[in-house]
C-alpha cells in the first residue's frame, strides 16, 4: 500500500479532528503486509506519535523512516515505511534540488527471499492558498494575520517539471543497482503522459495497468483524472487486485495492489 496522508492531517485542513485516527482505521481494514507513507509526520512532544500508534493498531512492528532536512526538533517530516516482515537494511537519498523531497529504500525479509522497497516523493509543487483556490485539493489555510499569495500555477508547474526530471533520473540510477527484486512506492506528482513516468515506464511494471479499473484518480482535487501515485514492480513479478481507495482523509486517495512471491 502507498498513501501520501498530508502530515496526517496535521494543520486540520479538513476541519476534521478525528482525520488521524480515520487514516489509521482506514488502513487497517485492508491490513497490508508493508505500506510506504508519503508526506509522513511524527512528532515526540504532542499526540501526534504516529509512529507508536502504527506499530501498534497495525501490527507492523518493522519500520523505516526518512526526515527531511526542513524537519525541526522533535517534529519530523519526511518518508516512512513500515512492514510486517523483518527489515534487514535502511538507505535514503535526499535530492539535491528540494530539500522534501527525497527517496529511501528498506529490504525486506519474506521467508528465503528478500525485496527491496522503495518509497519516493518526487517534485513537491508547493502550491499555495491562491493556486489551491483554482484547481481545487487541500493547501494550506490563511492565518488571520496572512496576506493571500499571488496565483502562480503555470510558473510552479514548470519549475515542478524540471525538478522532476533531475530527481526522476538519480531515482532511476539508484534503483537499479539493486540485486534484489524491486517495488517501487511513489507519489511522482506527474500523470502517465509525463517525462517522469516513461523513465519508470522503461524497466517496471505499473501495476494499475496490471489490474486497475477506470481512470484510477489519486489526487483530490477539482480536475479529475490526476493519477499521480503509483505502484511499481519488476516486470518479472505480477501484481493484482489494484485499488485506488475512495476514501478522501488527504489530499491523496491511497492505492495498494497484491504482489506474487514467486
Amino acid at each position: 500500500m502507498s498513501y501520501n496522508v498530508r502530515l496526517f492531517d496535521l494543520y486540520n485542513w479538513t476541519e476534521n479532528k478525528e482525520t488521524k485516527k480515520a487514516i489509521i482505521d482506514q488502513i487497517k481494514k485492508q491490513s497490508p503486509d508493508v505500506i510506504c507513507f508519503q508526506e509522513y509526520y511524527y512528532s515526540t512532544e504532542n499526540d501526534f506519535i504516529t509512529r507508536d500508534m502504527i506499530m501498534k493498531e497495525l501490527n507492523m512492528p518493522y519500520f523505516h523512516e526518512s526526515f527531511s532536512d526542513e524537519s525541526k526538533e522533535k517534529s519530523y517530516f519526511g518518508l516512512a515505511t513500515f512492514s510486517k516482515f523483518p527489515i534487514i537494511n535502511k538507505k535514503s537519498h535526499k535530492f539535491k534540488n528540494d530539500n522534501s523531497n527525497q527517496c529511501m529504500w528498506s529490504d525486506v525479509v519474506l521467508k528465503k527471499d528478500t525485496f527491496r522497497i522503495f518509497n519516493a516523493h518526487i517534485g513537491s509543487i508547493r502550491f499555495n492558498y491562491s493556486d489551491y483556490k483554482i484547481i481545487g485539493g487541500k493547501g494550506s489555510p490563511l492565518w488571520p494575520h496572512e496576506e493571500r499569495p499571488k496565483q502562480k500555477i503555470i510558473k510552479r508547474l514548470n519549475d515542478g517539471f524540471k525538478k522532476r526530471s533531475i530527481q526522476v533520473k538519480k531515482l532511476i540510477s539508484i534503483v537499479n543497482k539493486s540485486n534484489y527484486p524491486r517495488i517501487i512506492c511513489s507519489d511522482i506528482n506527474d500523470t502517465p503522459i509525463s517525462y517522469a513516468y516513461h523513465q519508470f515506464d522503461k524497466y517496471f511494471k505499473d501495476s494499475f495497468i496490471n489490474s486497475g479499473n477506470g481512470i484510477g484518480s489519486t489526487y483530490v482535487g477539482k480536475f479529475p483524472g490526476l493519477r499521480i501515485d503509483y505502484i511499481w514492480h519488476d516486470k518479472d513479478l505480477t501484481s493484482y487486485n489494484f485499488t485506488t481507495h475512495s476514501e478522501e482523509l488527504s489530499d491523496h486517495r491511497a492505492i495498494s495492489t497484491n504482489i506474487i512471491i514467486p
